[in-house]
């Protein structure tokens, strides 16, 4: 069928897209690849002229023999659907359209043509065709991207899905069930609608990548499934902006992990000067505390770099290091047993005051001394015992780092163990969260005149805000635990010994709140001055034209600048252009939690973690991570990278972001919940967000990548969910 311009979509093929546009070019490529496309015609763009009335005309006639209808009529921009861009959803589309209104339908379709709309394709003279297709009744629809477009992972296809007709998915209006198919193994990430099943996903999946490789390009493939099973395909394009194919595996033998210690503080990837100095050292004098203390030997190493990202060893954990370490922790049980008893939460009790009392006695005064001389002496030593200086201030912050773990890591254990007391004893009574009974606790951390945003030298410090106001909730949150706490001792009142069980563990979590983020805030105040020690001898790099300005210091490794001080004014230029660039592209990945790999034993524990704290995952969550901070809230997401969009969060949006640290906390006074990808119930987001009794989801991975900027979602803090929210009249 080739008369009077209308052509049969059948007949057309991908060389013919300057006449018919993308999509139906593309929609003839699928009938020659064997899809099961829903037949049609197509007016081409030629139609856009003194004759369009007649043409339409015309064309009603060449839909009159696809059937009796309803129709689809669909745009076909000549720029539409390229490899570059898409530009899905820029036209408009008529559906259930009778044979009787087809001519209007394509009228409304060249109408959203107009100059106005086509600014954004750069043309005034956008030529546009016009699809006629059979309207297919769906049971379920949806998109197939046969590639992780947030991963970039070309093994995963991505099939989303919701009930009915798909436009309410490609529109944004719904974010619909998502499965993750590798192979033949179809995985639920979410199922608010429950549109379809695992099967039906799979061959969903099958379908699209069969005609990806025909294309020899991943495909964001629109599909639907009618009432009877038959499964149609709509429309398939290029996916566009995918993050490039890169391999997550660890370059040494277990698993390491963004969620644990060091890695809770780096949300981007590192760069060489802070791995291979300010990292190292931190690591080195941590783990030789944690052998003089308890005997634990930690085998090497302790991180792995992974396409520029950190990854910390959590291999101590493994069967052969416990056994490597047990003559050492043995012999301090002989000596010294309160200590070991803050390895298990069951006796982590008898523990931490020992702990607490060397960092407050010793620990925390010689740090900060050091740090005030440091201070003194930072403007006026030569470049060679900056180093040194350096040198002396990362080990000991990784000393005093590894009294945070310590106690960080009683902290944790205590709140596992009142989340177990709560969930055995009181939750059938009273319902809630024990988070409630840890929130609006007062916060004495120490002031410090910079505040850091990320540990990595080559993030500059900010000047510190006085403490952010809590607004005029916070006494509510306070009433609130204090509620929390009388109707706990309501309900044990007759039950004396587990009442005084409660009192106990109650004491001893509230107690070390507090202190942890105390000790956090502490802790950066050495970054400021190391900071200004790189950057001295960053300037005399320069003079020395070892490097072009001053902040290249930070891409160049420990030794290059040891050689550099060493030459003694020999100069060697060094050139980090292609550093800069590659972390640059590596900022844009998105990394997993987890690389390596985890025995099925140690997999089992550390999966159980966010159930002990009550998460519970949600089938329509569109990101999940550990409970931190209870209660729920909705808004519209903010994800904010860094310090340079600290302006851009508006009072009552959800924070998503890839950590917080110190230099975050005045916009938790704005945030009306918390979301980020790495972290734990003892993280700064966590305690902060409890001191602002806001709700707040850690450790969830993605959160960044997934969510975007203008969704809006409701954030559950006591389960561990973020779910989409319907849009409100005033934010639509």
């Amino acid at each position: 069928m080739r008369s009077a311009g209308v052509r049969a979509l059948r007949d057309v093929r991908l060389t013919d897209a300057p006449e018919v546009g993308g999509k139906a070019a593309g929609l003839g490529q699928l009938f020659a690849d064997g899809a099961n496309v829903p037949d049609g015609v197509v007016l081409p763009a030629t139609a856009n002229g003194a004759a369009a009335s007649e043409r339409l005309a015309m064309l009603a006639d060449g839909a009159a023999k696809l059937g009796e209808g309803p129709f689809a009529v669909r745009s076909s921009g000549l720029a539409e659907d390229g490899a570059m861009r898409s530009l899905a959803g820029m036209f408009e589309s008529v559906l259930n359209v009778p044979p009787a209104d087809i001519p209007a339908a394509a009228r409304r379709v060249l109408a959203s043509a107009s100059a106005e709309r086509a600014s954004a394709l750069e043309a005034t003279n956008t030529g546009m065709a016009v699809i006629v297709q059979r309207m297919v009744s769906p049971a379920a629809a949806g998109v197939a991207l046969t590639a992780d477009p947030v991963t970039g992972d070309r093994e995963t296809c991505i099939v989303s899905a919701v009930r009915g007709l798909g436009e309410r998915l490609v529109s944004g209006a719904a974010v619909g069930d998502e499965w993750e198919v590798r192979g033949s193994t179809a995985i639920a990430r979410r199922q608010p609608e429950a549109a379809i099943g695992a099967a039906q996903a799979a061959a969903v999946a099958t379908e699209a990548r069969r005609i990806a490789t025909a294309r020899r390009v991943p495909q964001d493939v629109e599909w639907a499934i009618d009432e009877r099973g038959t499964l149609w395909i709509l429309q398939a394009r290029p996916m566009t902006g995918l993050p490039p194919v890169v391999s997550w595996d660890a370059p040494a033998p277990g698993a390491y992990t963004r969620q644990l210690r060091l890695g809770e503080w780096i949300g981007e990837p590192v760069t060489p000067l802070f791995e291979s100095w300010l990292l190292t050292a931190m690591e080195d004098r941590m783990h030789a505390m944690f052998r003089e203390e308890i005997g634990q030997i930690a085998p090497r190493p302790y991180h792995v770099i992974v396409n520029g990202w950190y990854f910390y060893s959590i291999n101590f954990l493994s069967g052969g290091a416990l056994l490597r370490s047990l003559p050492g922790i043995l012999s301090h049980l002989i000596r010294d047993p309160r200590t070991i008893a803050g390895v298990m939460p069951a006796t982590v009790r008898h523990s931490f005051p020992i702990t607490e009392r060397i960092w407050r006695d010793d620990v925390q005064p010689r740090y900060r001394e050091a740090v005030a001389r440091a201070s003194a002496d930072v403007e006026s030593l030569p470049m060679a015992d900056l180093a040194k200086l350096v040198d002396q201030l990362g080990t000991l912050a990784g000393d005093y780092f590894g009294w945070i773990a310590a106690l960080g890591g009683a902290a944790y254990k205590l709140e596992m163990n009142l989340a177990a007391f709560y969930r055995k004893h009181l939750a059938s009574s009273l319902g809630g969260s024990h988070m409630t009974l840890l929130a609006g606790l007062p916060m004495s951390g120490y002031e410090a005149g910079q505040a850091i945003a990320s540990l990595d030298w080559w993030q500059p410090p900010i000047a510190s805000e006085p403490s952010p106001e809590h607004g005029k909730d916070h006494e509510h949150v306070i009433r609130a635990r204090e509620d929390a706490e009388r109707a706990a001792e309501r309900a044990l009142a007759s039950r004396p010994r587990q009442l005084a069980a409660f009192r106990r563990v109650l004491a001893d979590a509230q107690h070390l709140v507090p202190i942890r983020e105390e000790q956090v805030a502490e802790l950066t105040v050495a970054w400021p001055v190391m900071r200004r020690a790189v950057v001295r001898i960053g300037e005399g790099l320069v003079r020395r034209k070892v490097i072009g300005q001053v902040d290249d210091v930070f891409f160049l490794t420990r030794d290059e600048v040891t050689n550099a001080i060493e030459s003694d004014g020999v100069a060697f230029a060094i050139d980090v252009r292609a550093r800069r660039n590659l972390r640059d592209q590596q900022s844009r990945l998105v990394p997993p939690l987890l690389v390596g790999r985890l025995n099925p034993m140690l997999r089992r524990m550390w999966e159980s973690y966010p159930k002990m704290l009550g998460a519970v995952r949600s089938p329509a969550a569109i990101v999940s991570g550990s409970p931190a901070s209870a209660g729920r809230a909705t808004g519209l997401v903010r994800v904010i990278h860094g310090p340079a969009e600290f302006d851009e969060l508006r009072a009552g949006e959800v924070l998503v972001a890839p950590l917080t640290a110190p230099a975050w906390t005045p916009l938790f006074a704005r945030a009306v919940a918390v979301v980020t990808d790495v972290g734990s119930p003892a993280a700064h987001a966590s305690i902060i967000a409890r001191e602002f009794g806001i709700p707040a989801v850690v450790g969830c991975g993605e959160a960044t990548a997934r969510l975007r900027t203008g969704m809006r979602v409701t954030v559950d803090g006591g389960t561990g969910n973020v779910e989409p929210a319907p849009m409100s009249p005033d934010a639509a």
